[in-house]
């Protein structure tokens, strides 16, 4: 497994569109983890995306490169990990959103959450309560319970259709992620590629821009807007 190898690989399916895009006209960008499993001859590259669909589901969108599964590419979206009590709906008939900014009572991975928050902590996130949406929501959540909203090892594994043990080789949740410029264009992909290649973890670089506050161009508020 050569890291040019691994990089048109990536290429390739940036190119048909099936490759993360953080500023998603169809996907509202909460957190984003990349978990990298190694072995010998084997290499695997999944990415938890997790934010706001265009049906207004929360939802971790699982994206999977490697030479160990069959199907590449976005696998599945699972959009149960946020759930009300008594499973109560999140909008009215008028689509209006249901949910109390300041009173949040909801399970988060099959764990309950119960906040009541005030303005000023939406603020200090860069967040307004106003047209409170499942997006500041996810968001929100995510400043408080980011490690929540990932899923363990065999879960993540299973999800995609892995029955073969994995070591875990590598895994960050804040990088350099793409804009235009193509994956073998990017710093961070390139190292990431040199370091499944030689088996050496410090060989990966990156400045992080995965914060979601960067990739808020295609939200769904600004296109309502628009």
């Amino acid at each position: 497994m050569k890291a040019n190898e691994i990089l048109q690989i990536l290429d390739g399916f940036a190119e048909d569109y099936n490759f993360p895009v953080l500023d998603n006209y169809n996907f509202d960008l909460a957190q984003g983890r990349i978990s990298v499993f190694r072995e010998i001859v084997i290499w695997l590259i999944v990415f938890e995306i997790v934010g706001v669909n265009k049906n207004q589901d929360i939802s971790n969108d699982l994206y999977v490169y490697g030479n160990v599964t069959e199907e590449q590419g976005i696998i599945i979206g699972l959009d149960d990990i946020v759930t009300l009590e008594n499973e109560e709906d999140w909008f009215d008939d008028e689509d209006n959103f249901l949910v109390n900014p300041f009173h949040l009572k909801m399970f988060v991975n099959r764990e309950l959450i119960n906040l009541n928050p005030r303005e000023e902590e939406y603020a200090q996130i860069g967040l307004q309560t106003q047209s409170f949406n499942p997006t500041k929501l996810i968001r929100f959540f995510s400043s408080k319970y980011k490690e929540k909203f990932w899923l363990a090892t065999s879960d993540l594994l299973n999800e995609i259709g892995v029955n073969t043990h994995l070591n875990l080789f590598y895994q960050i949740d804040e990088w350099e992620h793409t804009d235009e410029e193509k994956p073998s264009e990017n710093k961070f992909f390139q190292s990431l590629a040199k370091a499944i290649e030689l088996n050496d973890t410090s060989l990966v670089h990156s400045h992080p821009n995965t914060h979601w506050s960067n990739w808020t161009w295609n939200d769904f508020e600004n296109q309502d807007e628009d």
